[in-house]
């Protein structure tokens, strides 16, 4: 990598290319891969096997720049089973070790993310609770000793219904020494140290630390020592076990940004602590550093107030930098910043102001495996940029009853890079038969359909009928917060440039003209229309769907009522209220947000949003009529009129169009014309479609 690239470097940038000692180990450079779940080499969740799927990330972030992988968490203790990590040495001494050995021919450093376990914020799915619920099944699974936590009777954040019982101080015994005996042998294999996934997100290691979920008695209760000393003592067991020497990094929420139990606080917003506010955290800092500590890999929040250990795009890039900062003052390692950190400029002088050591970047190396390689190459542009949408990485979403909907495809995963863990079998080849491709719409869905297939050597014309490449993503992008999904529509335009893809603006394609396309392959990426409202006076002048209101083409007064609290509804809320008027959301279903596998950081964040800007909900409400006076409604309170300057439609979209009508063996439909999906979708499916061709 670094014989093909570097010589255009920025020079702001070079300062991230330098080394940085951690513990025993120098890593080459201030890049570090943040642990995410998916990209652990170790399934662990039954017992312990070789995750083999993960071999080839893996690889291809090591040869492509990042100098410090930190997989995802790998309990120390199987979920199920009662397996332990140090029991499985034919695994380290054998697949992990070759993996190591890969790893380092690139010169990058690997430490494995050990952790030791939930406690309170494991996850419900429906299949749980059902064992839950069954005394024989649950007792069979072990449920029991699923459900631990600090204290007795501390609500799971997923469903505060269910209360976990406290772990006995023989339970806390074995894990420290399972983390002892564990990193042992991960030094034996070859791994270059360890990250305790500990004094983090709420997991149960930072539940032990916060006074609000640690009412203990014992040893590991009551004074900020105690509480930190489940942690400070597996540091020091691992240091025993492995020499002083050998890294141990502490990943590291410096502020909890609780309020309460599962009550998330906003940037900027003036709230109490609930968990674990700078100053305490100055101490608990300073304990881990002398226990043995080597760096912090720093943070903030947890499982209550999700949305700040997994940014979505409504949170500010680096929005924790500020913290991670602020704790770096008062200790003498290296302390690295997480969270949104993907852009160069940013953490470029962060790392030269002395402000932070190295930055922790998750999801952007999902979307872009070669991002590293692209920053040192100065190819800042042709850096596919991360949305923070989460629904190929973290598609955890949380049911009313308390259940949590998982990731149909797998975590780790990115919406906008389908090879993303899937190197080898969605690797693109050359076409064997080069072929004349037309792509019929100038959305996601269709460029990306384009960008592949100008990649394996077809010859590709795309035909757009308005006057701009982007589509419906264009009315996507259009708030504030959204500059990342910019940034994407620019990113694919800029390379169908440099692919040299035809590309014919304000040519709109019907019925009638596409057989007399001189194309072999036919794909249709026409996308959907919004759906109308019915209701009296849903065609009055004021009355404008969400693409329209996006977009700007009509005026929006001070009242606004928008008609559909779905994800769209949420967000243009939440523009509206920015730009200074005073939105109204109502919703026929009995909540907001309900979408299919958004994560919940993302539906959180959303929430807490409205909560904060105090925008009047009305869930189970039927928009009846619109009127001179304003919004006619009916629910549960019965009827009510809302004045409204303005009402905005967002009750979601129709597929399909006269082309998606046809059919043949060379015309492929896709995204939003055969099916109306999220940006995940139709990125994948033209990804499929144009390597198959």
């Amino acid at each position: 990598m670094e014989g093909r690239r570097g010589s255009n470097m920025k020079q702001k940038h070079e300062i991230l290319f330098t080394p940085v000692r951690v513990g025993g180990v120098t890593v080459k450079n201030r890049f570090v891969h943040a642990p995410m779940e998916g990209t652990t080499p170790i399934n662990w969740y039954a017992g312990f096997k070789f995750n083999e799927g993960s071999r080839e990330y893996l690889v291809e972030r090591a040869k492509n720049g990042v100098g410090l992988i930190i997989p995802g968490i790998t309990c120390v203790k199987s979920l199920m089973g009662n397996k332990w990590l140090y029991q499985s040495e034919k695994m380290f001494m054998g697949p992990i070790h070759d993996l190591m050995e890969e790893i380092h021919g690139y010169g990058s450093k690997f430490f494995l993310q050990i952790g030791a376990g939930f406690g309170r914020v494991l996850v419900m799915p429906k299949e749980l609770k059902k064992v839950m619920n069954n005394k024989v099944l649950g007792k069979m699974i072990g449920t029991d000793k699923l459900l631990v936590a600090a204290s007795d009777n501390m609500p799971n954040v997923w469903d505060p219904n269910v209360l976990q019982r406290a772990m006995t101080e023989e339970e806390i015994q074995d894990i420290i020494q399972g983390f002892a005996k564990a990193a042992a042998l991960c030094k034996r294999a070859g791994i270059d140290g360890i990250e305790i996934h500990a004094v983090h997100e709420g997991y149960l290691l930072d539940q032990f630390t916060i006074a609000g979920t640690n009412k203990r008695t014992d040893e590991y209760g009551g004074s900020l020592e105690n509480r930190g000393r489940f942690t400070t003592e597996i540091i020091r067991e691992i240091k025993k076990a492995c020499g002083k020497d050998y890294p141990v990094i502490v990943r590291y929420s410096v502020t909890s940004k609780m309020r309460g139990f599962n009550q998330g606080a906003l940037p900027g917003e003036d709230y109490k602590e609930f968990g674990r506010d700078r100053q305490e955290s100055i101490s608990l800092a300073r304990l881990l550093e002398e226990a043995g500590a080597d760096a912090l890999d720093a943070d903030n929040g947890s499982y209550d107030s999700w949305f700040w250990a997994h940014p979505p795009m409504y949170m500010p890039l680096a929005c924790n930098l500020e913290d991670a900062a602020f704790i770096k003052q008062h200790v003498n390692i290296p302390v690295f910043c997480a969270g949104r950190m993907e852009d160069p400029d940013t953490s470029s002088e962060a790392i030269r102001s002395g402000r932070i050591d190295a930055v922790t970047i998750g999801r952007q190396l999902l979307a872009d495996g070669e991002y590293c390689a692209k920053v040192q190459a100065g190819e800042i542009e042709d850096i596919r940029p991360c949305i923070a949408c989460h629904n190929g990485c973290f598609a955890i979403s949380k049911g009313p009853d308390g259940t949590t909907g998982t990731n149909p495809v797998g975590n780790g995963h990115c919406a906008l890079n389908p090879a993303t863990l899937e190197e080898k079998k969605k690797a693109l080849t050359p076409a064997a038969v080069k072929k004349r491709v037309a792509v019929i719409g100038g959305g996601i869905g269709g460029m990306e359909a384009a960008r592949v297939a100008a990649l394996r050597g077809h010859s590709v014309t795309l035909y757009e009928k308005s006057g701009e490449l982007g589509g419906v993503f264009i009315a996507a992008a259009a708030p504030s917060f959204k500059e990342k999904d910019k940034m994407l529509i620019a990113w694919y335009i800029r390379q169908l440039e440099k692919l040299k893809v035809d590309i014919r603006l304000d040519s709109e394609i019907t019925p009638e003209n596409l057989s007399s396309l001189n194309a072999d392959e036919i794909i249709i990426a026409t996308g959907a229309k919004c759906r109308s409202l019915r209701a009296d006076g849903a065609d009055r002048e004021n009355v404008m769907n969400a693409v329209e209101y996006l977009r700007g083409y009509k005026e929006t007064g001070e009242n606004v009522v928008i008609v559909g609290g779905g994800l769209t509804g949420c967000e243009i809320a939440y523009d509206a209220v920015l730009k200074g008027k005073k939105p109204v959301i109502v919703e026929l279903m009995d909540d907001i947000v309900n979408v299919p596998n958004l994560c919940a950081a993302n539906s959180n964040m959303l929430r807490e949003i409205l909560r904060y800007y105090r925008i009047p909900v009305y869930t189970q409400t039927k928009t009846t009529a619109i009127t001179d006076a304003g919004v006619e409604i009916e629910g549960p309170e019965g009827k009510k009129t809302l004045p409204a300057d303005s009402v905005v439609t967002s009750i979601g979209y129709i597929p399909g169009s006269g082309l998606a009508e046809k059919d043949g063996k060379n015309i492929h439909i896709i995204g939003d014309a055969a099916r109306v999906g999220n940006l995940m979708n139709a990125i994948w499916q033209a990804y499929d479609v144009a390597r198959a061709i």
